[in-house]
């Protein structure tokens, strides 16, 4: 029973959301079944004891009915019943949310029932909750799309059909909230690609550019779509600092006409782009990046219905290593560790606590906990694999470092979830780092000045190359002293 999805699914639920379940399974007017009640408070004694014990369909069965011998359909129903009204419940706990929608409901329901004067009454308190929002975000003017379009059509039908201001609000707000959810799904899909080897069909996007470019005075007004228009040219355009710093100004001042989404959009897009920055060799980006991330944490905006991507997770710990914050860092990965998915927990756990221990030279330590880490995902394969490799590099493990690269080379270029230009930062990555660990291994057969010139040669070629993952780390190895000087 206990690998049931619904099981599953009330244990992920917080203890306060599991109460609102069964308040709502209880009520008459969701639900007058009795035997779903009944087994959701089994299902609930079971998941809120202090002892998890799986519990057999058989044993609830026997508690349902009594005196009934076993039937698997009846028990798939009751089951099947209590699903249905999780699924209702988690619509119905949406809906109350949205703090705009149940007003617009209920004049659009007056509407339905022809009872025009609720209708009227409650659309002008609807109307007035809309020019006193905070936000003017898509929801906002998707709530005032639907007004206008059930106020003009009532007017049209009922009152004057020459007056035309309702039916222009309704396609200026349609227009507006069109506009930023298109804004906004291209911005995630154009990172998407970036990231992944995916392909879309952008669909309109090239003539609302052009829309956008000729009204942008008039729509730049919108913070909104000012947002997602500067987030989505610091995509598209990330060699012009002009879109980033279009950001900053909207952190630094604009937060507050932003919803908890957008703030999150806002934020997060920034630190792709710092990141982005950074992977080139930028590294004044990094304290800056740094900085967005306590932010961040200060904030909670890294967290998500109580949730911390397992990236973003990475993500905070590789740059406070990289910044020597190992304080900071350590009570970070052990305080945070617990908002993590639990499916990728552990594993999220391991590596990152293996990157701090790289970073405080324990390398053996560092060893020792990436053989807990699975490869679950490419990302996983690539960042433990390069953390590995920076280790052995460390400890001056020639050996294990060139077959390690042989093996990561053939992995990239056989992969078929990377992009071109990913495989290329990846190949060209690890041809420079074999270089280095010949150099390095090589270096006693060199007199000190043609080993400099051959390791300053070397980093000018990586210096000059444009496509190059971890560039940072290889132009620091070839700085350090221990590299140049004869062993």
């Amino acid at each position: 029973m206990h690998q049931s999805k619904l099981v599953q699914h009330l244990r992920e639920l917080p203890h306060k959301e599991r109460e609102r379940f069964r308040t709502f399974v209880g009520s008459p007017y969701f639900n007058q079944h009795q035997k779903t009640i009944a087994l959701l408070e089994i299902l609930l004694k079971n998941i809120n004891g202090h002892r998890k014990t799986s519990i057999k369909r058989e044993d609830i069965y026997s508690v349902l009915f009594p005196e009934e011998t076993y039937d698997e359909q009846q028990m798939h129903n009751v089951m099947s019943y209590l699903k249905k009204l999780y699924h209702k419940f988690l619509a119905f706990r949406h809906f109350e949310e949205e703090d705009l929608q149940e007003q617009l409901y209920t004049v659009e329901q007056a509407f339905s029932f022809t009872q025009y004067d609720l209708m009227n009454n409650r659309s002008k308190l609807l109307e007035k909750k809309l020019e006193n929002h905070p936000y003017r975000n898509s929801d906002y003017f998707h709530v005032y799309y639907r007004l206008n379009n059930l106020l003009g059509f009532y007017s049209g039908n009922y009152i004057d059909r020459s007056k035309s201001k309702t039916f222009q609000n309704m396609l200026d707000n349609l227009d507006k909230y069109y506009i930023i959810e298109k804004l906004r799904n291209c911005c995630h899909l154009t990172a998407n690609s970036m990231l992944m080897n995916t392909h879309y069909d952008y669909g309109l996007f090239d003539e609302l550019l052009l829309f956008l470019r000729k009204n942008w005075e008039v729509l730049k007004e919108e913070k909104s779509i000012l947002l997602y228009f500067s987030i989505l040219m610091s995509l598209r355009d990330g060699n012009d600092p002009k879109h980033y710093e279009n950001l900053k100004e909207l952190l630094n001042h604009d937060l507050k006409h932003f919803s908890r989404r957008e703030i999150n959009d806002l934020y997060g897009f920034s630190y792709n782009y710092c990141i982005r920055q950074i992977n080139l060799g930028k590294r004044e980006y990094q304290r800056e990046l740094f900085e967005l991330y306590q932010e961040g944490v200060k904030k909670e905006l890294l967290i998500n219905n109580g949730i911390l991507s397992e990236w973003d997770y990475k993500n905070v710990v590789t740059l406070g290593c990289k910044l020597q914050e190992f304080s900071w860092t350590e009570k970070f990965i052990n305080e945070y560790k617990e908002k993590l998915p639990l499916s990728k927990r552990e594993n999220a756990y391991k590596y990152n606590l293996a990157n701090l221990f790289y970073n405080k030279k324990q390398y053996n330590e560092a060893i020792e906990t990436l053989l807990h880490v699975q490869f679950t995902d490419v990302k996983y394969h690539l960042n433990t694999t390069f953390l590995l490799l920076r280790t052995y590099y460390a400890l001056g493990d020639t050996e294990a470092l060139l077959s390690l690269i042989e093996t990561f080379r053939i992995y990239v270029i056989r992969n078929r979830k990377m992009t071109t230009d990913q495989k290329k930062g990846y190949t060209n990555f690890l041809r420079f780092a074999k270089k280095l660990v010949l150099l390095k291994h090589q270096s006693a057969t060199y007199t000190r000045k043609t080993l400099k010139e051959k390791v300053d040669s070397l980093a000018q070629k990586i210096q000059d190359t444009n496509n190059v993952i971890n560039k940072y780390w290889l132009l620091e190895e070839c700085q350090t002293s221990d590299t140049v000087v004869a062993n």
